[in-house]
């Protein structure tokens, strides 16, 4: 993970800590030209602190924090080559719109490669592979990655739910047990309607895999498993969703392939006798 995403989204530091990491990143470029004693004058602790600091970042020292915070400014540099929230302007065609999209695609899919824990994916694939059902909750326009995430399950033979009204998802909920497992997609962590599953689920004893932003999931704690998304997109000053769906979608796509790899040959099984009833007529002469 990035240095600076693991400053932010680091949960294990103390207060002094905390203090010390908000003066680094504030500090820019320019805490290249420092040395360890100014750094610690300037965030009001002391050097061992800033040992303890790195240490807990996973970093060997102060010269390797400057390396890697190095390292960090030279990727997000080459990673302005796109606005995610604004991918083209007015009046733009095919052969720039192009190469912005694909540009958008890149960085969207290597800023959540940066953030998903692959620890934590092979755990929700636990998870949903232990379930005696899986049921996917979510809303608005994550509601289309998810039914294909359903779909995909169910065409390998694994009990799933996906249902679009608050009343049914309600009703699921408190129809469930600890046998099941809940998928929650949710790229904010903001939805009234969601969060008051949450408590519900809770509740039911439901162990839940939430899909969303490292922000999504510090607004929702205490949940089983957090598969994190890239966060770049704009909540409101944007064209369309274009970086969540992607992101969404690749994690969905990712936590199936895990799930399968872990069925395979149960899955294969089911697609195979499911075959001749889903093929399409007349497949065999195409």
């Amino acid at each position: 993970m990035d240095i600076r995403r693991k400053i932010q989204e680091a949960r294990h530091l103390t207060p002094t800590e905390q203090q010390l990491g908000q003066v680094v990143l504030a500090l820019g470029d320019r805490l290249q030209t420092c040395s360890i004693k100014e750094l610690s004058q300037m965030a009001s602790v002391s050097i061992a602190t800033v040992h303890r600091f790195c240490k807990k970042l996973g970093i060997d020292g102060f010269k390797q924090l400057k390396v890697e915070l190095a390292r960090s400014d030279t990727a997000s540099a080459r990673a302005q080559s796109v606005d995610i929230n604004f991918p083209f302007m007015t009046g733009e065609t095919a052969a720039t719109i192009l190469p912005h999209m694909r540009a958008l695609y890149d960085e969207t899919l290597a800023d959540t490669l940066q953030l998903l824990d692959a620890e934590a994916l092979d755990r929700a694939a636990e998870l949903l592979d232990r379930a005696r059902r899986i049921d996917i909750y979510t809303q608005s326009h994550n509601l289309f990655p998810a039914q294909m995430f359903f779909e995909r399950l169910l065409s390998s033979g694994i009990e799933a739910t996906c249902h679009e009204r608050d009343e049914r998802q309600i009703r699921r909920v408190l129809a469930s047990d600890e046998h099941d497992v809940a998928v929650m997609i949710s790229y904010s962590g903001l939805n009234p309607h969601l969060r008051r599953l949450i408590p519900l689920l809770a509740q039911q004893k439901v162990p839940v895999v939430f899909i969303g932003t490292p922000a999504g999931a510090r607004r929702n704690p205490g949940l089983d498993v957090y598969l994190s998304v890239s966060d770049r997109e704009d909540l409101q000053g944007r064209i369309t969703q274009f970086a969540s769906h992607i992101a969404v979608q690749f994690v969905l796509d990712a936590l199936f392939s895990c799930l399968f790899a872990r069925r395979y040959s149960a899955c294969e099984t089911f697609l195979e006798r499911a075959l001749p009833y889903a093929s399409l007529p007349g497949i065999d002469q195409a």
